[in-house]
């Protein structure tokens, strides 16, 4: 894996892109904070299949920080049952 700072990809483009190719993945850094990844998606049947992929990964994050939430703060079983009536409520 490689970092590259936001400048070195702007005057360096090429021999990043060419780097992500070979290594598979670089990060880009701008003020020392990570902020894009670069992976390679030659790997992938179609751009669809990197979409798809990119998109569970996002999912996947998401539920990951819900299930840190709750183990942070666990809901009463009170709490439950009002979330359960809530959507029920909602239902036709």
């Amino acid at each position: 894996m490689n970092i590259y700072t936001s400048s070195e990809l702007a005057t360096k483009t090429r021999a990043v892109c060419d780097d992500v190719k070979r290594q598979g993945c670089a990060f880009v850094t701008n003020n020392g904070k990570a902020e894009i990844m670069m992976i390679d998606l030659s790997g992938f049947d179609s751009l669809n299949d990197a979409v798809h992929s990119y998109d569970q990964w996002v999912g996947q994050r998401a539920l990951e920080a819900l299930w840190r939430q709750s183990n942070s703060r666990p809901m009463t079983l009170a709490e439950i049952d009002e979330e359960i009536s809530s959507v029920r409520a909602k239902r036709p």
